[in-house]
């Protein structure tokens, strides 16, 4: 019991973080426990669903009008209108910077993999020895597919789209390079490393009588990262990062370059349709993470912490936490504060 309670905190920690990877790995660990349990012990698990039931089911999954999707917060299931389903896609895709491809799959996948492939030569990393290889480039890559969480807590019930780069071209690549970038990101003054970090945080701020605390969320906050500034951001803080030699024997160049490589996003939808992402970075892809907390952390260097900020001092406490800025400030300055912050 003592081993499955380890477990259970570890997969809820990692499902507190609320990105995708961190909750598939969760349920990862999960499946592992459970093999292990059922093969040590001889256990065998009693099915809780009658053949009725699995029939329904079976019956509900093979339904080509419907499409049965997660949603945006929590571990239920939507079963959604097929058309309905698309018309949200569409509607995810005109709002971002999306463009509809005329290539095909397999040449926008070789187009990809040559280009890693020429990079790592440059960097002279062995690339006929397969475990070399191996740790590098994906042996069987796919093209990244789209798929949206409905929010069910909003009116209408919007999706949020994700991009799944699972297996694509850069996929490994990518783990390597948010490993690199992790450090940078959590320099920031208002991190907020968990949702435990926050609630801790939150209850440590004391709001006074002529104080307000507000909050604010940021809509589709990975797509509207602008890359050329942030990759700017990016290369100068590495450049002034003095333990990077410590994560990586990588050059400065070539792991910029490596960046702009994997952040080249195509990807399928539901109908079949290929797309390329013209700028922002997915949401689905590990390093979006890193990159859009470094490119915040100058924004905020630049704009909220910095002496020509007029409110600065009023700030009793700021901080964010994935997609959500609060802060924590007099009365006198809420109307300037929000005009600032909207424009």
């Amino acid at each position: 019991m003592e081993y499955i309670a380890a477990t259970e905190n570890l997969c809820k920690s990692l499902e507190d973080c609320e990105y995708n990877e961190s909750m598939e790995k969760a349920q990862k660990i999960r499946n592992i426990v459970i093999h292990h349990m059922k093969k040590g012990l001889g256990m065998k698990i009693k099915e809780n669903l009658s053949s009725d039931d699995k029939k329904l089911i079976q019956k509900i999954i093979s339904d080509p009008s419907i499409v049965i999707c997660p949603v945006d917060k929590g571990k239920a299931i939507v079963i959604e209108d097929r058309d309905t389903y698309l018309s949200k896609m569409q509607q995810q895709i005109d709002d971002g910077d999306y463009i509809l491809e005329k290539r095909k799959e397999k040449t926008l996948l070789d187009r990809l993999h040559k280009k890693l492939i020429k990079q790592l030569r440059i960097m002279e990393v062995d690339l006929d020895d397969f475990k070399e290889k191996r740790k590098y480039l994906v042996s069987a890559p796919v093209l990244g597919h789209m798929y949206l969480l409905i929010k069910v807590h909003k009116k209408n019930f919007p999706g949020r789209a994700v991009v799944s780069q699972i297996d694509d071209p850069t996929y490994k690549i990518c783990k390597i390079l948010t490993d690199i970038l992790n450090p940078l990101a959590i320099n920031g003054q208002s991190f907020v490393e968990n949702s435990y970090d926050l609630k801790k945080t939150l209850a440590m701020i004391q709001v006074d009588k002529d104080e307000i605390q507000a909050s604010f969320d940021a809509i589709a906050l990975y797509p509207s990262i602008p890359i050329d500034k942030a990759l700017d951001c990016i290369r100068e803080r590495l450049q002034k990062d003095e333990t990077l030699s410590e994560r990586t024997e990588w050059k400065l160049i070539d792991i910029v370059n490596l960046l702009q490589i994997c952040l080249e996003t195509h990807f399928k939808t539901l109908d079949g349709r290929i797309f390329t992402q013209t700028d922002g970075t997915p949401i689905g892809k590990s390093i979006s993470g890193p990159i859009a907390d470094i490119y915040r952390n100058w924004f905020e260097e630049q704009y909220i912490f910095n002496d020509s900020n007029p409110f600065r001092n009023n700030f009793k406490k700021c901080g964010k936490y994935q997609e959500m800025m609060f802060i924590s400030f007099g009365k006198e300055v809420q109307k300037p504060l929000i005009v600032s912050s909207g424009s």
